[in-house]
């Protein structure tokens, strides 16, 4: 069953996989029009473009978007004047200032014909989302990671023994992190405050947990940085518990977030994580124990890892088994 899957990701050309149509943002616009094409299109990073050009010259997302906001000096302190003009600096700041700001987002440009799996790789060691070179010399299209996690849980038969693989087993546990090093805030956390944890750990969303129980009540994400105008900003000195709740009333929210929690337990199985995250168009799953508690989670990074890993994993188990 191995080879058939590693023949598979290797007989697919990335190029046949579903694909964003390249939207941009030129270099010279500003945060505020930068958040505002991302709520549009329900995406969480834009290709950067050179003037009227349209030479790409790099991505843009709201990691970055994140990394400026923690530079603000935002507070509880903070005084109506001052929240103004923090505002107007962060929705005013200039793409190209802020691109790559997190130093993680890697611009990697791949032909058409490269092999799923030989993508598959690059995932797995963090790259994001690929722009596809065309045999024309032009980048028309973006494949991220969602793109990918799509195909394979439409292929889900063909992962075989590791799609039947519980979380919690010694095959897959490994590759996720332990309960010790989750990186989580409280509810009654200042939404700012929460926001720098992110930034400071480099994680692009964490659960959010009840003070008296440690229990998840929802998740705090980058891209919840949709809605930040001059307006609302005020709205991230609220406790980090209300503000993943506010609705459009008071704003934008994330139109991809779920309205109800996304997690699954260690006896759930590497299939089940796939349909979970796909069906629900999310970029991690928190993994609980039976008090509702995470204990690690498994994002689209992950998956990709095990997917390219975990094949020759088996083999050597197998192997091993025999040789008893």
């Amino acid at each position: 069953m191995t080879e058939d899957y590693i023949r598979l990701f290797s007989q697919t050309a990335i190029a046949d996989l579903d694909k964003n149509t390249m939207i941009s943002i030129k270099k010279s616009e500003d945060v505020e029009k930068l958040l505002s094409v991302l709520y549009e299109n329900s995406l969480s990073s834009l290709p950067v473009i050179d003037g009227e050009g349209k030479r790409v010259i790099g991505f843009v997302d709201t990691n970055d978007v994140l990394t400026l906001l923690t530079k603000l000096k935002l507070s509880s302190d903070s005084s109506d004047d001052d929240i103004r003009l923090y505002s107007i600096g962060f929705l005013h700041s200039n793409v190209n200032n802020i691109m790559d700001e997190k130093k993680k987002d890697q611009f990697v440009v791949v032909l058409e014909e490269q092999s799923l799996f030989e993508v598959l790789k690059l995932y797995a060691n963090g790259v994001h989302r690929l722009a596809l070179l065309t045999v024309f010399s032009d980048i028309e299209n973006i494949v991220s990671q969602s793109n990918v996690i799509k195909f394979l849980n439409n292929n889900l038969s063909v992962l075989g023994q590791l799609g039947d693989t519980k979380i919690g087993s010694t095959l897959i546990k490994p590759f996720l992190p332990s309960k010790e090093s989750l990186i989580t805030t409280n509810s009654s956390t200042l939404t700012i405050d929460s926001f720098k944890i992110m930034n400071t750990h480099k994680c692009s969303a964490i659960p959010v947990l009840e003070d008296s129980t440690n229990k998840i009540i929802g998740t705090l994400s980058v891209n919840d940085l949709y809605g930040i105008n001059q307006s609302t900003i005020k709205l991230l000195l609220s406790p980090t518990g209300d503000f993943i709740k506010f609705d459009n009333t008071k704003i934008k929210s994330n139109k991809n977030k779920p309205n109800h929690q996304v997690v699954l337990k260690l006896d759930n199985t590497f299939k089940e994580v796939i349909q979970v995250i796909s069906n629900n168009k999310v970029h991690r799953i928190w993994i609980v124990d039976d008090n509702n508690i995470p204990i690690t989670l498994i994002s689209l990074t992950d998956i990709c890892k095990i997917i390219v890993e975990a094949p020759y994993l088996l083999e050597d188990e197998q192997t091993n088994n025999q040789n008893k």
